[in-house]
């Protein structure tokens, strides 16, 4: 018994010494320190907040943000006993509740922009920054709730409080701490340039397109704008399964029932999650969209409206309202379809081929729509021109109507869609920030079909001008009728093109670092969408062609669109392409025999290569760069066999003379400035014509885009996502020849000895591509 009690003392010992260390846990956590503590906590709640709006599971918001702030709170009290019960046993004499609340903070923080796909440091920079504005907010809350400061001293902690946090929040691209630059974290090209660039870089790319002397200042189109409601009324239906178990409009609110399809051709596994959430899988795709239908007899042209890949659980089919109600106003039958099912989830991923299966889908819903309207009482009966047809698709949407507008290249052994594809006439696609990925190793080759594609500089999702690869694959045959364009707007993003989804081109909680200065509004950039889409619809289907012009040179549309930096690419089936740069690889040969050569000033030179978007990749073609240090000039010899052609062909010669051209250069402050070209033709006989590009059109100037509010992260953020600030955009010159000055005041420049490109002003760079002739017929 006795040396039983002499063994329980050392226990009871140490008992008694871990109880009285417990009861010293909170010794230093004075009133100021819980105070701050209470702010760190809601600094906590608003960062998985934030995380979990970018990871919905589908109950809604409100029930998400409830359970993780729960579970946040019992966390994070759990994680503040724990290391002040560790501070204390180690006789650490610091505020161990407040150090244990801030630990917890700046851990969540760093987790959560971790996963975020943040670097490491980047993300334990961003946790220091944020659990830094918790503590001083803290700290200014505590003073101000002081009974002891003074109220004057009270105001003072405020403001320098505020200021603090603000001037962390909105002035983030300030100097970089020395041993962030050493880490490799370090401004780059889109920070903020010095006054003097500051006032050259910023100069709207658009400024003379009022001032322009000339030929240089087109008339402003006098048609109806596009973007206005057109005369007819509309009616707006939904069609679906009738069992969606999320929305009404698709379920027992649906104006008809449509029979599910089967994809398990295409999609082999489907996540059980997914199969909870929507009630289906992938032998059951449902056949949703929503309908805005011309009032009248018909039958009216149709297009098509597919959204892309945004999460699972926030709809996005709703988002393209604004179009279907303004092309339904119009006279032409719009249908938003629903493709969700197939988007991302972090509980579920992505289907595999989901790519292939979005354009699948399209072609579905035209199947079933051609059913519809030939069924008796159905209310698409006779409504649908089957031959008068457009896709429009946003992102992935984007690039699945070009995928269904070649649709034989994916599904020619596809026995369901067989008919089909034999009937439709798919006369054009419009492709909104589209992605432009590889299906099956190969990619969309639209021909003598129209094509239209929309993109922002600031788009910090779909981030490469990836419709440039599309427009560079789209060919045309003379007499066609049909055209490529493409149209770059500096300060538009992603998102903004979709109602639903909000002004963010990534998910929470990285999208908070998304920079939106200078940045469009969403009903502006929407109201680019409507201009552009309803322009290129009236051409395409109903062959109102007195807005072709604005697709020409966007000029002739300014009057109808927002300030902005805009930036148009356009060829036809008209064009007799002297250079194309994509046929071999010696830059001294042109098409049909023509030479090219460079002057030899010191400092010219020139080489063909591929143009690269911000990824440093290939965009699909390749061009000429023209670098000059002060001076120099790049020659087109055209050949005899094509001058002859003109002689044999009937045609008294061509009317204009069309180039594609990117400014490559970039001072110290990585802004472009405008290259200062002049162009010259010279005749058979020796004559020469020139004329300044400036006096013509305004050559593009576009600024860096910095991505985030932060501008050191951008190089890491989203694994090295943002690498490149800009890339090369291609503005489309196409200049009459009665514009240059013609000898004896006549035109008789034709036949064409060469075309010259000279150069001042150095340094400079351009890349040149698709040069070519365009002959009235």
């Amino acid at each position: 018994m006795q040396l039983f009690q002499l063994e329980r003392k050392p226990l009871t010992r140490f008992a008694d010494w871990l109880f009285s260390r417990t009861e010293k846990m909170p010794a230093y956590d004075y009133r100021l320190w819980r105070v701050v503590s209470v702010v760190l906590w809601l600094v906590s709640c608003v960062v998985m907040g934030c995380a979990v709006l970018g990871m919905p599971t589908g109950f809604g918001a409100g029930i998400d943000v409830a359970v993780i702030l729960v579970l946040n709170g019992l966390a994070s009290v759990l994680a503040a006993y724990v290391i002040a019960f560790l501070l204390s046993i180690l006789y650490i004499p610091v505020p161990r509740f407040h150090t244990g609340f801030l630990l917890y903070t700046a851990a969540v923080t760093y987790t959560v922009f971790q996963v975020a796909d943040l670097g490491e440091l980047e993300a334990a920079v961003v946790a220091l920054a944020v659990t830094l504005a918790g503590e001083l907010l803290g700290l200014g809350a505590a003073l101000l709730l002081s009974r002891r400061l003074p109220a004057p001293a009270k105001a003072a902690a405020a403001a320098l409080s505020a200021a603090l946090v603000l001037t962390a929040w909105l002035a983030p691209s300030a100097a970089v701490p020395a041993w962030l630059a050493q880490a490799g974290i370090t401004g780059r090209a889109g920070g903020d340039a010095p006054a003097a660039d500051r006032a050259d870089a910023s100069a709207d790319a658009n400024a003379d397109a009022d001032t322009a002397n000339g030929i240089g200042a087109p008339g402003q189109l006098t048609a109806a704008d596009p973007a206005a409601p057109g005369p007819f009324r509309y009616r707006y239906y939904t069609y679906g399964s009738g069992h969606d178990r999320h929305r009404d409009a698709f379920a027992q609110d649906a104006d008809f029932v449509t029979s599910s399809v089967d994809a398990s051709a295409y999609i082999a596994k489907w996540n059980r999650w997914k199969q909870w959430f929507w009630g289906f899988d992938q032998r059951a795709l449902p056949v949703n969209g929503r309908v805005w239908l011309p009032e009248g007899e018909g039958p009216f042209p149709l297009v098509l409206m597919v959204h892309g890949n945004h999460l699972m659980e926030q709809f996005s089919d709703g988002g393209y309202g604004y179009l279907g109600e303004l092309l339904a106003s119009r006279g032409i039958m719009a249908i938003s379809v629903d493709e969700n099912f197939l988007n991302y989830s972090v509980w579920s991923g992505i289907p595999k081929q989901d790519m292939k299966v979005r354009a699948w889908m399209l072609l579905k819903h035209l199947q079933m729509i051609r059913e519809q309207d030939r069924t008796e009482g159905s209310v698409l009966q006779n409504k649908v021109d089957m031959n008068r047809i457009a896709l429009l698709g946003h992102s992935r949407g984007g690039q699945a109507a070009a995928m269904a507008a070649d649709a034989s290249r994916w599904f020619a052994k596809d026995e369901s869609l067989k008919d089909l594809l034999q009937e439709i006439n798919i006369q054009s696609v419009v492709a909104i920030a589209p992605t432009d990925t590889t299906v099956d190793h190969t990619a969309a080759r639209l021909h003598n079909t129209s094509y239209l594609t929309l993109q922002g500089a600031m788009d910090g999702d779909v981030n490469n001008f990836n419709g440039d690869e599309q427009y560079n694959r789209s060919s045309y045959s003379s007499g066609s009728g049909s055209f490529k364009s493409s149209l770059y707007i500096a300060e538009a993003n992603h998102s903004q093109f979709n109602t639903a989804w909000g002004s963010m081109d990534n998910s929470m909680p990285d999208g908070i670092l998304l920079s939106r200065k200078g940045m469009l509004k969403a009903q502006d950039q929407q109201h680019v969408a409507k201009v552009y889409v309803s322009a290129f619809l009236e051409h395409t289907l109903l062959d109102n062609t007195v807005y072709k012009s604005m697709f020409q040179d966007y000029r002739h549309a300014l009057h109808w669109l927002p300030k902005a930096t805009y930036v148009n690419r356009y060829e036809d089936g008209g064009i007799q392409a002297l250079a194309r740069y994509d046929e071999d690889r010696n830059k001294t040969t042109m098409l049909a025999g023509g030479q090219a050569s460079a002057s030899a000033d010191p400092g010219m030179k020139w080489q063909e290569e591929e143009a690269l978007n911000r990824d440093r990749k290939s965009k699909g073609t390749r061009g000429v760069v023209l670098e000059w240090k002060s001076a120099g000039s790049y020659t087109v010899e055209l050949s005899e066999r094509t001058k002859l052609q003109w002689h044999y062909s009937g045609l008294p010669g061509p009317q204009s003379i069309t180039f594609s051209l990117a400014n490559l250069y970039r001072n110290q402050n990585g802004y472009r400035s405008a290259p200062d070209v002049t162009i010259q033709l010279m005749s058979e006989k020796g004559s020469k014509f020139s004329i300044p590009l400036s006096s013509l059109m305004p050559v593009p100037n576009l600024r860096p885009t910095t991505f985030t509010r932060v501008p050191w992260l951008e190089q890491r953020m989203k694994d090295a996502k943002y690498k490149e600030s800009s890339e090369p955009v291609f503005q489309t010159f196409r200049i009459p020849l009665y514009a240059f000055q013609f000898h004896e005041g006549t035109a008789q420049v034709v036949p064409i000895e060469h075309i010259q490109f000279q150069f001042q002003n150095g340094p400079g760079s351009i890349m040149l591509d698709d040069l070519g002739l365009y002959f009235d017929k």
